[in-house]
C-alpha cells in the first residue's frame, strides 16, 4: 500500500540517505541555475525542501542523515566564494539544522494527520496540508536567518525583510514541488485515453501560448501595465476539471519557469519595479496560484471521488436488487408450483388440472383434435384406511399416484389428483384407442404394487376402478361434460365387480365388431 512508510526493503539505509542527499544538492544547483530572477539574488523557490520533505514521507525517518549532509553541502558550496577558511561552516550548518527541522515536523505532522493518505485527496486535507506547509516553512525559515543574524551574515534592519523572503522562497518551492512529488507517488504511471492525450497535449500547448503572450512577448510600457497575469486561472481551473491534481501542479510548473524566464527577458506585466520587488512580486504570484490551483484541484478529485463511491454504491444496490429480484422470483416460482402440487400425492392438484384442462379444451377445438380423459378410484379405500390407519392410507394414496403417473408418460399428460381417493388423468390429442391403452397400463402398474388390502373383496391386494372418455371439443359444448362421461363409466366399473376399466363407447363399439 502506497503512503507513508517507515522502511523501504528494496534501499539499503546508506544508498537511500546517499541519494538523498545528492538529490538535494542537485535541486539546490539547479535552482540557483534555473530559477534566478538576476545574478547574486535568490530563488524564485527553492525545490530541494519540498524533495527533501517527500523524502521523509515516502521513505521513513532513516533518511534524516541525507537531509541533513544534502543541506549542508548545498550551503557550503552557496559561501564557498564569499567566506575563507571554515567561516561557511557556521552559517551553513545553522541553515542545514533548519532545513531538517522543518522536514521532521512537516514529516510528523503529515503522518499524524494523514497517514497513508493522499493529502490532496480532499479540499480538507488541502487545507490542512498547507498550514503545515506554512508552519514548518516558518520554522526552518526563522532557524535559517537566525544563524545568518548570529554569524554576524545578516544585519540587523534586514532582518524581517530578508525572514520574509526566505519564507516566500521556502514555502512556495515545498508546497509546489513537494506536492508534485507526494502526488507522482501516489497515482502512479498515467492510464487514459488517446483523447484525454490529445487533450491534455491541447492543454498544455494553450498554457504554453498563454503564458509565453504574457511574460515573453508582451513588452508592457508604463501606460499598458494591465493586471493581466490572472488569466492563466481559467487554464488552471481547466486542468483540475479535466485532470488530476498531477497535471494542474505540471502546469504550474510550466508557468512558473514562463514567467521567470519572460520576466528575466524583460517581458511580462512586472516590468518598471526594482530587482528585490520584481522577485516578491513573482514569488506572491507563483504562491497564489498555487493555493487557489491545488485547492480547486483537491474539491475537484473529492467530488470526483464522491461520485466514483456514488456510483459504486448505485452498482451494489443494483445487484442486490437484482439479487432480491431473483430471489423472489425463484421464491414465486416455487411457491406457485406448491400451489399447483398435491402435498399427499406429489402430482398436481385440482387447481392445475381445471387450468390445464381449460387450456387444452381450446387448444383442441381450435385445432379439431380429441381429447380424452380417465377417472381412477381406489377401491375400497374407506375399509383400507380402518384397517391400516390414516398414515398407511396417506402413503397407499401415495404409492398409487406415482405409479399412475410413470404410467403417463407423455411430456403433455396430466395427472392430477381430483379429491379424496380419485385421480384423473387428462390425455391431449388422445382417441378412444389411446384411452384404453393408457388405461390398460395404469391399471397394471397399480396391480403390481402388490399393496396389501386385508379388506377388500376383489383382490388380497389394492386395485383400481378406471372410467374414460374421450370427447371432440369442437362437437360438445362444455369440458364438463367431458368429466361427467368419464365419471359415470367409472361408476359402471365400480357396478360391474371393480378393478377393471371401462371407457365411453366401448359397448357399442364391440356390439358393432360382432
Amino acid at each position: 500500500m502506497r503512503g507513508i512508510a517507515t522502511s523501504s526493503p528494496a534501499l539499503p539505509d546508506w544508498l537511500a540517505m546517499a541519494l538523498v542527499a545528492a538529490g538535494y544538492w542537485l535541486a539546490s544547483w539547479l535552482g540557483d541555475q534555473l530559477l534566478l530572477l538576476e545574478q547574486g539574488m535568490d530563488s524564485v523557490v527553492w525545490p530541494q525542501p519540498g524533495l527533501a520533505l517527500a523524502a521523509m514521507i515516502l521513505l521513513g525517518w532513516r533518511v534524516w542523515p541525507g537531509v541533513l549532509i544534502g543541506a549542508l553541502a548545498s550551503e557550503a558550496w552557496r559561501w564557498r566564494m564569499t567566506l575563507d577558511g571554515m567561516h561557511w561552516l557556521p552559517p551553513a550548518l545553522g541553515v542545514a539544522m533548519g532545513v531538517l527541522a522543518q522536514t521532521l515536523l512537516g514529516a510528523w505532522l503529515m503522518r499524524r494527520y494523514f497517514g497513508r493518505r493522499n493529502p490532496l485527496d480532499s479540499f480538507g486535507q488541502c487545507i490542512a496540508f498547507n498550514v503545515i506547509i506554512v508552519v514548518m516553512t516558518l520554522l526552518g525559515s526563522l532557524i535559517g536567518t537566525a544563524s545568518l543574524y548570529f554569524s554576524h551574515l545578516l544585519p540587523q534592519k534586514e532582518l524581517v525583510s530578508r525572514l520574509c523572503l526566505w519564507w516566500l522562497c521556502n514555502g512556495c518551492g515545498t508546497l509546489l514541488f513537494g506536492s508534485l512529488c507526494l502526488n507522482v507517488y501516489h497515482q502512479g504511471r498515467s492510464r487514459q485515453s488517446r483523447d484525454v492525450w490529445y487533450e491534455m497535449l491541447a492543454y498544455f500547448g494553450m498554457v504554453t501560448l498563454l503564458t509565453a503572450g504574457l511574460f515573453v512577448w508582451w513588452h508592457p510600457t508604463v501606460d499598458t501595465t494591465y493586471p493581466l497575469d490572472m488569466l492563466v486561472l481559467p487554464l488552471v481551473a481547466w486542468a483540475a476539471f479535466r485532470f488530476t491534481t498531477r497535471e494542474v501542479l505540471m502546469a504550474l510548473l510550466l508557468i512558473m519557469w514562463l514567467a521567470l524566464w519572460g520576466t528575466r527577458h524583460g517581458g511580462g506585466p512586472y516590468l518598471g519595479y526594482s530587482a528585490y520587488s520584481t522577485l516578491v512580486i513573482l514569488q506572491t504570484y507563483i504562491g497564489i496560484l498555487t493555493l487557489v490551483s491545488l485547492g480547486v484541484s483537491a474539491l475537484m478529485s473529492e467530488q470526483r471521488k464522491i461520485k466514483a463511491e456514488l456510483s459504486q454504491q448505485q452498482e451494489r444496490l443494483e445487484q442486490q436488487v437484482r439479487i432480491r429480484t431473483l430471489a423472489l422470483e425463484q421464491s414465486h416460482a416455487e411457491v406457485l408450483a406448491l400451489s399447483r402440487v398435491d402435498p399427499v400425492t406429489g402430482i398436481a392438484n385440482r387447481r392445475c388440472f381445471e387450468e390445464s384442462l381449460d387450456g387444452e379444451w381450446r387448444r383442441a377445438r381450435r385445432l379439431g383434435a380429441s381429447l380424452g380423459m380417465l377417472m381412477i378410484d381406489i377401491d375400497f379405500f374407506k375399509l383400507y384406511n380402518d384397517h391400516y390407519g390414516h398414515v398407511s392410507g396417506d402413503y397407499c394414496l401415495r404409492e398409487v399416484a406415482q405409479a399412475i403417473r410413470s404410467s403417463v408418460r407423455r411430456p403433455q399428460d396430466l395427472v392430477a389428483r381430483y379429491g379424496g381417493e380419485e385421480i384423473i388423468c387428462l390425455l391431449p390429442d388422445t382417441a378412444e384407442d389411446g384411452v384404453i391403452y393408457v388405461g390398460e397400463a395404469v391399471l397394471e402398474a397399480v396391480r403390481e404394487l402388490q399393496l396389501p388390502h386385508a379388506e377388500s373383496t376383489v383382490a388380497p391386494y389394492v386395485t383400481i376402478s378406471i372410467g374414460g372418455a374421450c370427447v371432440l371439443p369442437r362437437d360438445v359444448t362444455d369440458s364438463r361434460q367431458l368429466i361427467e362421461a368419464a365419471d359415470r363409466e367409472l361408476y359402471r366399473a365400480k357396478q360391474l365387480g371393480r378393478n377393471r376399466i371401462i371407457v365411453a363407447g366401448q359397448d357399442q363399439r364391440a356390439a358393432d365388431d360382432a
